[in-house]
C-alpha cells in the first residue's frame, strides 16, 4: 500500500530542526499528507528527573507550544502540514499518541538526541508500537528520501519479524533487492527451519524481490550493532526489524536489539510489532 498519511513526532525542544526538515522532505517525496505531533509533557512524579526544564505555570507550557508551532510553521512555509499538540501527563501522552498513530501509514521519529526528553520519546515509540498497529521509522539526521532498490530485514523467524517484513515491502521498489540478515541463527523446527532464512527468502522471491540470505555473527559486537553493520556493509537503504520479540521488562533488565536501537542509527530503522 502506498504511503499517503505520515505522522512525525517531536517535543517542545529546539533540537529537532533537521528532523522537521527531513520529515517534510519525506512527505514531499511520497506525495503524502504530513501531520506533526508536538508532545508537551506536564511534570509528574515518575518523570520529575526526566523533564529537565520544569514549567511552574500552565501558561509557560502554552507559551512553549506556541513557540514550537511557530518554528514548525516557519520551516514548513507553503507546505500543507497539520499541527497537533498533546499537553498532558506522560502516561496520557503515550496513550493519545498511539491513537493518533492508528490513522497514519507510518510514524516518523528523529534520533534520541533531537529531543529534550529522550525517555518520553522512547516510551511514546513503545506505546505506538504496542497499541497502534503501525510501524515506526527512525530517521538519521539529514536523511534523503529515495525509492528503495535495496533494503534489509533482520530475520529471526518471529511474528514480529514477519510484520516488519510486511511493512518494509511498502517502501521497496518492485523487484527490489532484500537482504535477509540472520544473526547467529540455528536450525529450528519452531522457527528458522533446517536452513535459517531460506524459507522467507524463497517467499520474497515469489513476490518478485531479489532476496539474499545473509548469515551474520555478532562476534564482539552487540546484536544491534551487528545488524546495523551488516545492513550498511551490504549497501541497504533501510533496516527493518521486529520490535520487542521479548517483553519490555526483559529488555529493560537484560537489554535487547529493540531497546539498543530505538535511539537511532546511521541508517533508517523501521520497527514493527
Amino acid at each position: 500500500m502506498a504511503i499517503k498519511d505520515i505522522l512525525a513526532v517531536v517535543d517542545t525542544g529546539d533540537r529537532d530542526e533537521q528532523f522537521v526538515r527531513d520529515a517534510l522532505a519525506f512527505a514531499e517525496f511520497h506525495g503524502a499528507s504530513l501531520s506533526i505531533l508536538v508532545l508537551s509533557a506536564l511534570p509528574s512524579t515518575d518523570y520529575a528527573l526526566t523533564i529537565a526544564r520544569p514549567y511552574v505555570f500552565l501558561q509557560e507550557y502554552t507559551d512553549a507550544v506556541e513557540v514550537k508551532q511557530q518554528r514548525i510553521a516557519k520551516l514548513a512555509r507553503a507546505s500543507n502540514v497539520e499541527l497537533r499538540t498533546i499537553s498532558d501527563l506522560p502516561a496520557n501522552i503515550f496513550t493519545k499518541s498511539a491513537v493518533y498513530a492508528r490513522y497514519a501509514d507510518v510514524v516518523l521519529f528523529g534520533p534520541a538526541g533531537n529531543y529534550d526528553y529522550p525517555p518520553i520519546r522512547r516510551e511514546t515509540i513503545e506505546s505506538i508500537l504496542f497499541a497502534s498497529g503501525r510501524p515506526v521509522l527512525v530517521l538519521p539526521n539529514g536523511h534523503k528520501p529515495r525509492a528503495l532498490a535495496h533494503l534489509a530485514i533482520g530475520w529471526n523467524a518471529t511474528r514480529e519479524a514477519t510484520h516488519a517484513l510486511r511493512d518494509a515491502t511498502a517502501f521497496a521498489m518492485p523487484g527490489a533487492k532484500i537482504d535477509v540478515i540472520v544473526l547467529d541463527a540455528k536450525p529450528s523446527t519452531k522457527g528458522h527451519g533446517s536452513e535459517p532464512g531460506t524459507d522467507i527468502a524463497r517467499h520474497l522471491a515469489r513476490h518478485g524481490f531479489a532476496s539474499t540470505v545473509v548469515p551474520s555473527s555478532a562476534g564482539e559486537l552487540s546484536d544491534a550493532d551487528a545488524l546495523v553493520k551488516a545492513a550498511r556493509e551490504r549497501g541497504a537503504g533501510l533496516l527493518s526489524l521486529g520490535a520487542y520479540g521479548h517483553s519490555r521488562l526483559r529488555e529493560i533488565i537484560l537489554g535487547g536489539v529493540t531497546r539498543d536501537l530505538l535511539g537511532g542509527a546511521a541508517i533508517p530503522l523501521l520497527f514493527s510489532h
